[in-house]
């Protein structure tokens, strides 16, 4: 049953640290808009004092909200809680190390409140802790402002800038990779098989935060989960082949699995998982997918023409990927 405008899904795991700035920001909201979102909270298993944080600072609160505790499943686990619990015309995910602009989010409630609309975008904001910088993200000139707009935009949107109609994941099913990383990818691209239409509001709604030594993006905690990151990107393949015949969403599918397969392929190389690569590029083959490498790295290319002619030069090239992977596990390589 339907009885607020907007669900906020909070995924909480181990962010004893972080998690009070990102409830401060909400309870900072005016509270005239308090009857319109409500929070679901979903501890993941946390094995610090992050429930006893969250419950402390909520005791007194007047906000709406729902914590809900589970065993440790990941970050996809606690979006499928979020979807199945969310009594929200609209569904949007906001992790528990990343806070709101207040301002911003007080006017996307009153934007949205007009507004019947399958997806809604937003920009948002890179808070970057290592060097105090702040980087906007904005689609201001790239998609057109307060107008409803059919079809989909021309690519893949951040998930940090998503909002869904609630009923499109729900009525459909999405249900994203458990106990896995990387599954934002996932999240944006799997419900655009049912977005008819959407819009744009610039407002730099969410702050996301970076920087932290065992965020997933960190480039050392990528190369640890990358049996992670190729999940992610077979089941993007799987999708790709799914609506192989959609030609618009099949071309944001597909500039997104040119970043994916470029990525985990450089993975696999740090790795030395050589022969993983090449199981990758037969499962993108099977799926349609013609891989576009990039051209810019010779090791990535060397891969790709030597996949091309059935590993033929592996006596060349594996010496050349033991080099490559000593260079990009350097400091700063990446």
């Amino acid at each position: 049953m339907q009885n607020k405008l907007l669900s906020i899904v909070i995924p909480v795991f181990n962010i004893e640290q972080y998690i009070t700035k990102c409830i401060e920001s909400f309870e900072k909201v005016n509270e005239k808009y308090y009857s319109l979102f409500e929070l679901i909270i979903v501890n993941d298993g946390s094995t610090d004092s992050s429930l006893q944080v969250i419950e402390e600072m909520l005791e007194d609160s007047s906000l709406t909200v729902r914590i809900i505790s589970k065993e440790n499943g990941g970050h996809g686990s606690t979006i499928n809680v979020g979807i199945t619990e969310a009594k929200g015309k609209y569904f949007k995910v906001i992790d528990g190390d990343d806070w709101i602009n207040i301002g911003e989010f007080e006017q996307f409630l009153e934007k949205i409140a007009h507004v019947d609309v399958d997806m809604i975008i937003t920009n948002y904001s890179e808070q970057h802790i290592y060097n105090n910088e702040v980087l906007p993200i904005s689609f201001k000139g790239k998609i057109q402002e307060n107008v409803v707009l059919t079809g989909l935009p021309a690519k893949r949107i951040p998930m940090h800038s998503l909002t869904y109609r609630t009923s499109i994941l729900k009525n459909n099913n999405i249900q994203i990779s458990e106990k896995t990383f990387y599954v934002d990818t996932e999240y944006t691209l799997l419900p655009l098989k049912y977005v008819e239409n959407y819009i744009y509001f610039a407002l730099d709604l969410y702050q996301y935060f970076l920087g932290r030594p065992d965020q997933s993006m960190n480039i050392n905690v990528m190369k640890q989960k990358s049996d992670h990151h190729v999940r992610v990107t077979k089941r993007v393949l799987d999708f790709y082949l799914e609506i192989f015949e959609e030609n618009q969403i099949k071309e944001i599918v597909r500039e997104s699995l040119d970043y994916l397969v470029n990525k985990q392929i450089q993975l696999l190389i740090m790795n030395m998982q050589v022969d993983e690569i090449y199981k990758l590029l037969s499962y993108a083959d099977k799926r349609n997918y013609q891989w576009k490498y990039d051209k810019s790295k010779k090791t990535i290319s060397l891969v790709a023409i030597n996949y091309k002619l059935n590993r033929l030069f592996d006596f060349i090239l594996n010496p050349l990927l033991r080099k490559q992977q000593k260079e990009w596990s350097e400091p700063g390589a990446y």
